[in-house]
C-alpha cells in the first residue's frame, strides 16, 4: 500500500479553495506582488501585503465568511478594513504626538489603496446620489435612511463616508 492511498481524501472543493491560484484576479495580484517584494527585497510593502493576505485567509476560514462569497469580494472586504484600521492610527498617532509611526501608516496606507478599484469622484458620487433621491423621493434628512439602503453602488467604488456626508448635504 502506497502512502498516498493512506492519505485522507478531502473535497476538491475544499482544496480548490484555499490552494487554488485561480480563484481571482486580485487574490493572484495580492500573490504575485508578495513574490515580488520578497525578490526586491522591499520589507514595508511586503509586510503590508503579507498581513493583508493572512487576514483574508483567517476571514475566510472564520465563522463571517458566507459560503458562495466571491473571493474578491471578500478580500475587498478584508482589504477596505484594513483600510479603515490604517486610517484609524493615523489619526491617533497625529493626536498623540507620534509623526514617525503616522508617516509608517501612512505608507501602509498607500500600498494597500493601490489594491484598490477606481474610486469614484467627489462629483461623481453627488450626480449618483442626486439620481438615488430622486428616485426614492426623499426631501428631508429624515429620509437618508431610505436613500442609502437604494444605494446600489459597491463600497469599494465609493467610500460610504463620503455618500452619506453627501446626502446629508443634498438633503438639508
Amino acid at each position: 500500500m502506497s502512502f498516498l492511498t493512506r492519505l485522507p481524501v478531502r473535497s476538491l472543493s475544499t482544496f480548490q479553495r484555499y490552494y487554488s491560484t485561480s480563484t481571482g484576479s486580485l487574490l493572484d495580484r495580492l500573490k504575485d506582488d508578495r513574490k515580488t517584494f520578497m525578490k526586491a527585497k522591499k520589507q514595508p510593502d511586503l509586510n503590508v501585503v503579507k498581513g493583508l493576505l493572512s487576514d483574508f485567509t483567517y476571514f475566510t476560514k472564520s465563522a463571517n465568511f458566507i459560503e458562495g462569497t466571491s473571493d474578491n469580494d471578500a478580500l475587498l472586504s478584508v482589504l477596505q478594513k484594513a483600510i479603515k484600521r490604517r486610517q484609524d492610527s493615523v489619526s491617533q498617532f497625529e493626536t498623540g504626538g507620534r509623526p514617525e509611526l503616522a508617516e509608517q501608516e501612512r505608507m501602509e496606507l498607500s500600498v494597500l489603496q493601490s489594491y484598490l478599484p477606481a474610486q469614484m469622484s467627489a462629483d461623481e458620487i453627488e450626480l449618483e446620489v442626486a439620481k438615488v433621491i430622486q428616485e426614492v423621493g426623499a426631501t428631508t434628512a429624515k429620509d437618508m435612511g431610505k436613500v442609502m439602503k437604494a444605494w446600489k453602488l459597491d463600497a469599494a467604488t465609493a467610500d460610504r463616508k463620503l455618500v452619506s456626508e453627501t446626502v446629508k448635504r443634498l438633503l438639508n
